[in-house]
């Protein structure tokens, strides 16, 4: 949508954080539609562990494209886009969107850790076809993926060190079903490394020489799928992610992730009340094998004032898996925030 949205949000006891987007779109004749989305402030997430612990300020370009409609059904995009993976996966949180402050888990990964990061906003090309609600995209773009590991932070901390390309393909359907709308999608992406340097570096210690593989063709690769439906009255959704990070380093193996949620809620009078049950399983290597899942609880109570302003205050129940000894007082949260969209 176009205008200026306004995110003001209470974390904890005096933690406030703000983030205003200004999105802007237009066409250029009949074939040509253009887009472009800033960021002032990039999004601190509800976490109080891996993900969500820095706050980038300063103004940011989210996307800038333009597409050109071949024919009505098929159009060409070029420029920074959305890559059209998880449908929670919408670049820039909204609550419009979310019913809740904070997106799932497998969007921005919980207190002990995070899932490697779906490509959000990339820099690419894309065909983009959609007939009678069914849409199928196919984009080629540059990565996320850092060296034979991805690099904590995502997009957000790669983009001026993208040393990788990727592609991704998304299959979906919207449309109207019954008294209310149907969204579904299923996708898959991969990103290559495309680091340069030797494919060997060799370390001397006292005693001993390591030789340490470098391979330059590290991988990550991911697929999931995903349904929501909204009505009038009623909402509900269900996503699944499952990501592979691949060193193809022989002293490194390979880590499987995967994660879910399911989210249902209702709209009573001028009140969206929602529950959202999140799980991931963040890797299945054997060093974190005793805390590598967590669950979240999240109730989440939206006045919605008018179309443009919601007041809302959200209870996040946290399990995340300890560590032997370890002990996490506290970690559940209460937030409150308002969202205004200035169209």
């Amino acid at each position: 949508e176009d205008g200026i949205r306004d995110v003001e949000r209470s974390r904890g006891l005096g933690d406030v954080y703000k983030r205003q987007v200004l999105g802007l779109s237009g066409k250029v004749g009949d074939k040509v539609l253009w887009k472009t989305t800033w960021a002032f402030a990039l999004p601190a997430y509800l976490n109080s562990g891996a993900s969500g612990a820095a706050v980038n300020v300063g103004l940011n370009v989210a996307e800038a494209y333009g597409e050109w409609k071949i024919l009505d059904q098929v159009g060409l995009c070029v420029g920074r886009m959305l890559v059209p993976t998880a449908l929670a996966n919408i670049g820039i949180p909204s609550v419009k969107a979310n019913h809740m402050l904070n997106p799932p888990l497998i969007i921005t990964g919980g207190f002990n850790g995070a899932l490697p990061p779906l490509p959000t906003f990339q820099t690419g090309v894309a065909i983009d076809v959609n007939y009678s609600g069914i849409t199928a995209n196919y984009m080629l773009y540059n990565g996320e993926l850092v060296g034979p590991t991805w690099l904590a932070g995502g997009n957000d901390a790669a983009q001026d060190v993208d040393k990788s390309k990727g592609g991704n393909i998304a299959i979906g359907y919207s449309g109207e079903v019954g008294p209310g709308k149907l969204t579904a999608r299923a996708f898959y992406f991969q990103e290559k490394s495309d680091l340069p340097g030797p494919e060997n570096q060799v370390y001397t210690l006292p005693g001993t020489t390591i030789t340490i593989t470098m391979d330059d063709d590290s991988s990550i690769s991911g697929w999931g799928i995903g349904v929501a439906y909204n009505a009038d009255n009623y909402y509900g959704a269900i996503e699944y992610v499952n990501i592979t990070t691949d060193p193809e380093d022989p002293n490194t193996d390979t880590t499987n992730s995967y994660g879910y949620y399911i989210l249902a809620g209702g709209k009573f009078s001028s009140f969206d009340v929602g529950l959202r049950y999140d799980f991931i399983d963040w890797t299945d290597a054997d060093a974190a094998k005793d805390y590598d899942t967590e669950y979240w609880v999240t109730l989440a109570v939206n006045y919605l004032i008018n179309d443009n302003a919601t007041l809302g205050i959200n209870y996040v129940y946290k399990q995340p898996e300890e560590p032997d000894g370890a002990d996490y007082p506290n970690i559940d949260e209460i937030a409150v925030y308002m969202e205004l969209d200035l169209l």
